[in-house]
């Protein structure tokens, strides 16, 4: 009888232990949404392709890498916890965009400078451009005295039209 009771209560309490972890066992990949793994993968670049991102790659390796999305969502990380995991197993390439520090800051700053640079290249060549063009105030209202013979006898000819 008492074997009976012994073997009633372990029977009660795996019973118990299989009804509490049912649930733990039900957060698997399957409750996480596709909209919630496509808006982490819109965030990550397929590392394998150059120029497309997670969501729109048609790889093999993308879909296997948006199950990973996804089991980590149904796990509760978020999504800079996803990121930097990605990032530690396929380099920063995955985020589309150098990291912003180090030698990468220049990829950050350089375009910026030329741009600024460039402008004002611009402005001070089109200023001094600008008054290249201006004439020189003539001092009196006469003609200079042209120096070669052609330029005098043209003088002559204008002035006898006029």
């Amino acid at each position: 009888m008492n074997r009976v009771i012994h073997l009633l209560r372990l029977t009660l309490l795996l019973f118990v232990f299989l009804a509490l972890g049912q649930p733990l066992y039900a957060q698997d990949a399957s409750t996480v949404t596709a909209d919630q793994v496509n808006e982490v993968a819109r965030e990550l670049w397929c590392p394998l392709c150059s120029g497309v991102r997670l969501d729109g790659c048609e790889l093999k390796a993308c879909d296997q890498m948006k199950d990973e999305i996804a089991i980590k969502l149904a796990a509760g990380d978020d999504t800079e916890s996803i990121k930097s995991y990605f990032v530690t197993q396929y380099g920063p390439q995955v985020l589309g965009e150098p990291p912003r520090s180090g030698f990468n800051l220049l990829a950050w700053i350089l375009p910026v400078a030329v741009l600024l640079g460039g402008g004002l290249f611009v402005l001070t060549r089109g200023r001094s451009m600008m008054q290249d063009i201006r004439p020189a105030p003539v001092a009196s209202s006469e003609r200079p005295v042209p120096d070669d013979d052609y330029a005098r006898r043209l003088d002559e000819e204008l002035a006898r039209h006029d």
